[in-house]
């Protein structure tokens, strides 16, 4: 069953940026910003505590992508 999710578009600015970070990582742009937000949102004071994902992460993607481990 496909998932319908909100996909929020990103400034042109943030996107770039995005795209040469995870070139000079050598990740695809989805993981360096899932690795971003989640560090953000890690951080942040937030009023509604963020369930423990990190332990129950779903793949997305089953391809992998060279020197990604």
């Amino acid at each position: 069953m496909p998932r319908n999710l909100y996909s929020p578009r990103l400034s042109d600015d943030v996107v770039r940026s995005l795209y040469r970070e995870a070139k000079r990582r050598r990740q695809p742009m989805t993981v360096v910003a899932d690795e971003l937000l989640r560090k953000s949102l890690a951080d942040a004071p937030i009023l509604v505590p963020l369930p423990n994902v990190a332990e129950n992460i779903t793949p997305y993607r089953t391809t992998s992508y060279p020197g990604v481990g």
